[in-house]
């Protein structure tokens, strides 16, 4: 996620902070931020400060940042889940994709980071849609030596332990 993007979401959240403290005005608000953060516009916090603001909100004060209606009775679907990949059997190299993606997460990485990999190493902005053959290859041998180097410093932990 973006830098622009996180902090729109921790405006939002101290927009909801603020809405649920009757006594948080704009003057309080402030005051708040000057004596917390030196600051007296939420503009001139950084993201670690804005993320410590609206903790602050929830342990200190209170403040609830989801509702319990949306909470509940949700249904999972594939395509809402973050480490969801479907790799069907129509897709070109689709025994390799899959191969990738179980290594992938074998190694512990979230799934959107293997978006990131893919469009950093070839330009390609999503990992399924990957079609060149040479450039599937090229990071399946990658993964296959860091799976390697994995498993041999597994071995030499549990051998220590």
């Amino acid at each position: 996620m973006d830098n622009k993007k996180m902090r729109l979401g921790l405006y939002r959240k101290i927009e909801i902070a603020r809405d649920q403290l009757p006594d948080m005005d704009e003057e309080s608000f402030r005051q708040r931020l000057e004596t917390s953060f030196g600051v007296r516009s939420r503009t001139e916090l950084s993201i670690h400060q804005l993320s410590q603001l609206v903790h602050d909100f929830a342990v200190k004060d209170g403040v609830v940042y989801t509702s319990p209606a949306k909470a509940h009775n949700r249904t999972v679907k594939p395509h809402s889940r973050p480490d969801w990949v479907e790799i069907t059997d129509s897709m070109s190299f689709a025994r390799e994709k899959r191969e990738i993606l179980a290594i992938w997460r074998k190694l512990g990485y979230s799934m959107s980071s293997l978006d990131t990999r893919v469009k950093r190493a070839f330009g390609v902005p999503v990992f399924v849609w990957m079609q060149n053959g040479e450039q599937i290859s090229t990071l399946l041998s990658d993964l296959q030596r860091r799976e390697r180097a994995f498993e041999r410093k597994q071995r030499a932990e549990r051998r220590d332990s």
